[in-house]
């Protein structure tokens, strides 16, 4: 195997039906969460590949705004069938109604990767960052099966009028395939095909993805053209460069500072600590946003309180308002809203994130997923020393 094949088996693509099972997914996507194949994982749910709070998290936030967007692209933690977290960029958008197309890249120190021609399932959505403009289910013979409305509009027709007709000859007015086509790829080799196309000064990545049953024989390909953007979402940004940053560090204390200081860049008015695990409990190891000093206070695993819980489950905790709950923060009555979240890695939990604000319920979800995303790639940072 080549260090190319070896890349590329770190991306990968899915198809979810209406009840969020994989209905088809590649056999980078599986191998990217330890599966052997495709056929583990179709008909399964969508926890087997993301853990039950992101699962939530994409339910009770980016579901409703994918049906108003009708697309979403942002970092999320994959989690391979060992319980090992990973970040990922994913990007997920409608190709027909209530049925999604979630592609997925591994966020990597190294940071952004040169775009290479020929190879879609290292590529994209490492080179395309916004979602596709034209998405459509092709079948062997070039006839589209389906397409999504924003495609059909941008032939200027409905889509009725664009499904059951040739692709090469509703969309290019020709009678075969198009030279470098990546359908005509995907269908004699059954592998991915990807190119660049430039219309009016515009530039396109398109591709072509083979499906594929369960019985590995090809029923038809995803073909996508994509406008390349260079506007990634914000959230995306700060996640690449906090795991960029956090390679270069050498030491605990700077991997803690500079948890510390993306967290308040993330979340400015923000009182922070960080608690150190201990036989006994935790202990304050760091603090920014307080005036008085919180450096070597102890909390015992015999005590109660969001700290402790977080500790004892290794799951976050958000307390919206503290003022109605028993953790209610008496000693720090300005604190309005906590988010407590575990630094930790599969093998260990090394200590948690304490993060209060002074307006109830102002740490929205994507901002503690980002922080979960942080003190997780930070953990691993820690347990490499």
């Amino acid at each position: 195997m080549t260090p190319e094949d070896t890349k590329a088996k770190i991306d990968g693509i899915a198809l979810l039906d209406e009840s969020r099972r994989f209905e088809y997914l590649d056999q980078s996507f599986a191998g990217l969460y330890g599966f052997s194949g495709p056929a583990e994982l179709i008909g399964k749910p969508l926890s087997e590949t993301f853990s039950l709070t992101q699962v939530e998290r994409f339910e009770e936030e980016l579901l409703p705004r994918l049906k108003k967007e009708q697309k979403w692209t942002g970092v999320i933690s994959g989690l391979n069938r060992d319980g090992e977290k990973f970040t990922q960029r994913v990007s997920a958008f409608y190709m027909e109604q209530n049925k999604l197309v979630f592609l997925v890249k591994n966020i990597t120190p190294e940071g952004r990767s040169m775009f290479k021609v020929g190879r879609p399932e290292y590529n994209w959505p490492e080179a395309v960052e916004s979602t596709p403009d034209i998405v459509a289910i092709i079948s062997p013979d070039y006839v589209i099966e389906k397409i999504n409305d924003a495609g059909a509009e941008k032939l200027g027709m409905k889509t009725s009028e664009v499904e059951g007709q040739k692709c090469y000859e509703i969309v290019h007015r020709l009678k075969s395939p198009i030279r470098g086509c990546p359908c005509k790829q995907a269908i004699e080799s059954c592998k991915a095909g990807i190119g660049e196309v430039t219309e009016n000064g515009t530039n396109y990545v398109v591709t072509a993805f083979p499906l594929v049953d369960k019985r590995e024989e090809l029923t038809a390909f995803l073909h996508t053209v994509t406008q390349v953007s260079k506007n990634p979402p914000s959230e995306l940004k700060a996640c690449e460069f906090f795991i960029r940053q956090l390679d270069k560090l050498s030491n605990q204390d700077e991997i803690y500072s500079f948890l510390i200081h993306s967290i308040r860049e993330v979340l400015e008015s923000a009182k922070v600590t960080l608690y150190k695990k201990t036989p006994d409990g935790l202990e304050c190891v760091l603090q920014s946003g307080y005036r008085r000093d919180m450096i070597g206070e102890n909390l015992y695993s015999s005590g109660t309180g969001a700290r402790i819980e977080t500790l004892k489950k290794n799951s976050s905790t958000y307390i919206p308002d503290v003022a109605i709950s028993e953790d209610y923060i008496r000693y720090d009555p300005e604190v309005r809203c906590e988010f407590v979240a575990p630094i930790s890695t599969p093998k260990r939990i090394l200590g948690v994130l304490d993060i209060r604000k002074l307006e109830t319920d102002s740490i929205s979800p994507s901002e503690r997923n980002l922080i979960e995303i942080m003190a997780s790639e930070a953990s691993k940072a820690l347990e490499k020393l």
